[in-house]
């Protein structure tokens, strides 16, 4: 490729990484569909489509970076994307009976109140950000959720049920953060 090549396509690449992000939001109607029509308690197309969604998590964040192209859209739109990615893989181990509707609800109690309370914290202008623990406890929680959705066997129960006691430990790590971070803004 020639080098005046990669510079026109440059700025053009840098509109894939949240290409992919809408592209994993407009992919969601398609998976609770798939979940809809699926017979329980597993589901190797709705795993698989669920997983190939996910990918894309991977695949917008690497592009990002590579090309320089994080964004504000971005920063907002891929979390919630995730987050509502791994909701409707939960509700689907839920629909199709796979697991008890307690643990998924745990994960999703778990993202609800750190979407809300993130929100409620950056419009008093504190910031927060997702550590490395939140980062493996929400790719525990996919993974988890797409093995759960695939297999009905005993380890994936133990995968679910660790990556359900990490969302609560994660949980509990952003509570003592975030009180640490308010103690020393308000302290005199």
């Amino acid at each position: 490729m020639a080098a005046g090549t990669g510079r026109l396509l440059m700025p053009a690449l840098r509109h894939l990484p949240n290409a992919l992000t809408v592209a994993r939001l407009a992919a969601l109607p398609v998976l609770v569909a798939t979940i809809v029509a699926a017979e329980g308690p597993t589901s190797p197309l709705v795993a698989w489509l669920f997983a190939g969604i996910g990918f894309t998590d991977f695949i917008d964040g690497k592009l990002a970076r590579a090309l320089g192209a994080e964004s504000r859209f971005g920063q907002v739109a891929d979390p919630l994307a995730d987050r509502l990615l791994v909701a409707v893989g939960l509700a689907g181990v839920i629909a199709l009976g796979r697991l008890h509707w307690a643990g998924p609800a745990v994960i999703l109690a778990r993202d609800v109140l750190g979407m809300a309370a993130f929100a409620w914290y950056a419009r008093r202008g504190v910031l927060l950000t997702v550590d490395v623990w939140g980062k493996a406890s929400s790719a525990l929680a996919m993974f988890a959720t797409g093995f759960a959705l695939l297999l009905d066997q005993a380890w994936v129960d133990v995968l679910f049920w660790t990556a359900v006691a990490g969302s609560v430990v994660t949980l509990a790590n952003y509570a003592r953060t975030v009180h640490a971070r308010t103690e020393t803004s308000t302290s005199p």
